[in-house]
């Protein structure tokens, strides 16, 4: 009997292990297979894990999970290699060729096989009443973003009172619904959500949207429409009788005892409680025969209404105008200053833009030996500082820049959010994009960056002939630091793509250098995209830089100077949407390709000329297609889309409603033009 037992034992536990080993051979066979299948994998909607609303110290323990893909290497390029498995169009004049990458290990066009996300365009203002099943969703409601000023709360940070000031309709802006941008409850049902960055992480509102009238109604848009449903016109105004400058001075006036004048010390005043508040200037970049379309006032009033007149002068709206013809002497001769402005803008914006050209800029820095707007777009901003000391931080806008959304809300999340990054690893985090659905959370993704990193930069990477530095040295080793140096200090520099090293990549800018004696090995970093924000200090910097004959293309300046200056520069990830749907494993391998210390760097860089061909579908890239053809399609024009095919406008409205888009940054949106493509 004993015996028996004995042998039933061992007969249990030895079946015991075979069920457990067939288990477990199933779900990893079940797991590898989930993991890319060619068909279905495309068509499922990505995985999203909520980010924490701030920066979260990553664990150094381990806990944090890290995802299994980045430490199985011969997993992912198995993956990768199945994606690239594709039948390109034949066509001839595409490029990058499609025939040109047969046998290679990728191929920058692989993109444009993946299925459309038809979700941008699946429901519109009618689709927000079935996910609430109620006619309220349908209401448009007052969207206003702003602190509670005045309040105990609000008195105990910032010194001063803020008074309402005036807008274009003659009323004070707290007390004229018609000023004011509305929103719609919730987004519709069937709505992406974005493949790089997060709205939770910067704690941006996800659960409204806007159509264009609720967005820009207050603005004049609609103002000649009869009827509307869902939405009450406001008193229409004569614009050209309106006077922004005018508004944006007295406005200041009201709320002087809130801000420093130009002789205080931030470091100083900044450090007691209550607080004066740093002010910002917006340059909206324009040029003297630009033609304003409709939509362009729009997009300024709004800038000036929401930034300037509703936040009691917290930032101050500019149209910075480059007068082209240099022989045209704007500077000798005041009248003619005057009658170049009037001829190149708008009559109402008339006392909010400055006028420069590129002369002036050779008069600055005659040293550098290149003054054109091209390679040296922040030569002039320098300039604009130095003459308006006032402004603490500064905002290269972008002419053809939209938001969906409200604009304070959007400036004060991105600002708030990079003053609590800390400074350690920061470089490295703001070098690769942040994709929710492969890394996980902020913190996984934080945690990842610590792991993978082998060189990192802490404090003023020096170079040849350092003279004057501006940021300030560690108190630390990086060892040492528990993640608090750079909490609570707001960033030098915010750019809205990430850094990368240029040396030893394609990209054609990557060797523009002045005057640097390391020439093209000096240390740099480069980011796409120009609209950004400068503290006053970063601006000095490279004021100095140019004084001594230093300097780089644009688009390598400031990050560079920051870089060099050890001055706190930060990536702020903000949501972009892709128009396809990418695996997440194959969004990480085009964009964070590279080695652990060089992502986007070197052979592999997204960077190079036939692999930026990646960014073509992006909502934020300065050549892709997809942000006009979808703002377009917001503004109720129908629009052919890439594939040829003409769709929206008022038919589609007639059916689903207007079109609703959360706070989404679009760039470029060169065309809102009804029945007008380019």
């Amino acid at each position: 009997m004993k015996a028996l037992l004995s042998s039933r034992r061992k007969w249990t536990g030895s079946r015991r292990l075979v069920i457990v080993g067939c288990l477990t051979l199933f779900i990893i066979f079940y797991f590898a297979r989930s993991t890319w299948d060619s068909r279905s994998a495309l068509q499922q909607e990505p995985k999203f894990q909520q980010a924490p609303l701030a920066f979260e110290r990553p664990v150094e323990n381990g806990t944090v999970t890290i995802p299994k893909v980045e430490d199985r290497p011969e997993t992912q390029a198995g993956i990768i290699e199945e994606i690239l498995k594709w039948d390109p169009p034949d066509l001839p004049d595409h490029y990058p060729p499609y025939d040109g990458y047969k046998g290679k290990d990728y191929d920058p066009n692989r993109w444009e096989g993946f299925p459309m996300d038809d979700g941008f365009y699946a429901g519109g203002i009618n689709d927000l009443e079935q996910s609430s099943r109620s006619k309220k969703a349908q209401i448009p409601t007052p969207y206003i973003p702003y602190p509670d000023y005045n309040s105990p709360e609000w008195k105990k940070d910032w010194r001063g009172l803020w008074r309402a000031c005036v807008g274009p309709r003659g009323l004070n802006l707290d007390q004229s619904p018609d000023d004011i941008v509305y929103y719609m409850p919730g987004t519709p049902l069937s709505f992406p959500r974005p493949t790089l960055g997060s709205f939770e992480a910067l704690e941006l509102d996800n659960s409204v949207c806007f159509d264009p009238y609720s967005r820009y109604g207050a603005y004049g848009f609609g103002e000649e429409d009869t009827e509307v449903p869902q939405w009450r016109k406001p008193t229409k105004v004569k614009w050209k009788e309106v006077r922004w400058g005018q508004l944006q001075d007295r406005c200041m006036q009201y709320n002087a005892g809130r801000y420093p004048t130009p002789e205080m010390d931030p470091a100083v005043y900044l450090k007691k409680s209550p607080s004066y508040k740093p002010r910002s200037a917006v340059l909206i970049r324009t040029w003297d025969d630009y033609q304003y379309q409709q939509n362009d006032m729009h997009a300024i009033r709004a800038l000036i209404t929401e930034l300037s007149l509703r936040s009691g002068g917290e930032y101050h709206v500019f149209l910075f105008v480059h007068v082209k013809d240099v022989r045209i002497q704007i500077f000798e001769d005041p009248t003619l200053y005057q009658k170049v402005l009037q001829n190149s803008v708008p009559e109402e914006f008339w006392e909010l833009a400055i006028l420069w050209n590129e002369q002036l800029c050779e008069k600055q820095y005659p040293k550098v030996g290149e003054n054109s707007v091209y390679w040296q777009q922040f030569q002039p901003i320098q300039w604009f500082s130095k003459q308006h000391p006032g402004f603490e931080y500064i905002w290269n806008w972008e002419m053809d820049a939209r938001y969906t959304g409200h604009h304070y809300h959007l400036l004060d999340k991105i600002s708030s959010w990079a003053k609590k990054q800390p400074r350690k690893y920061l470089w490295e985090r703001s070098s690769r994009f942040w994709i929710p659905s492969f890394h996980g959370s902020w913190e996984a993704f934080s945690m990842l960056i610590a792991k993978i990193t082998r060189k990192s930069v802490w404090g003023p990477v020096l170079v040849r002939n350092s003279s004057k530095i501006y940021g300030v040295d560690p108190p630390s080793t990086r060892e040492a630091d528990n993640y608090t140096w750079g909490v609570g200090d707001d960033a030098d520099l915010i750019t809205l793509l990430p850094f990368f090293n240029p040396e030893g990549t394609g990209w054609a800018p990557a060797e523009k250098i002045w005057n640097y004696p390391q020439g093209p090995k000096t240390p740099r970093r480069a980011f796409i995209n120009t609209l950004i924000r400068m503290s006053k200090t970063l601006l000095k910097a490279m004021d100095h830089e140019n004084n001594n004959s230093h300097s780089m293309a644009s688009e390598m300046w400031p990050a560079t100077v920051a870089l060099h200056h050890g001055l706190k520069a930060v990536h702020v990830p903000q949501p972009i949407y892709l128009d396809r749907k990418w695996p997440p494993i194959y969004v990480d391998h085009v964009f964070n390709a590279g080695p652990p210390d060089n992502p986007s760097g070197g052979n592999d860089s997204v960077y190079n000329p036939d692999r930026e061909h990646n960014f073509g579908g992006f909502s934020w890239y300065f050549w892709a297609k997809f942000p006009q053809i979808l703002y377009r399609r917001w503004l109720g024009i129908a629009t052919h889309d890439e594939n040829g095919n003409r769709a929206g406008g008022r038919e589609w409205e007639l059916h689903r409603g207007r079109m609703c888009l959360p706070g989404m940054l679009l760039h470029p949106v060169k065309n809102t033009v009804r029945d007008v493509e380019t």
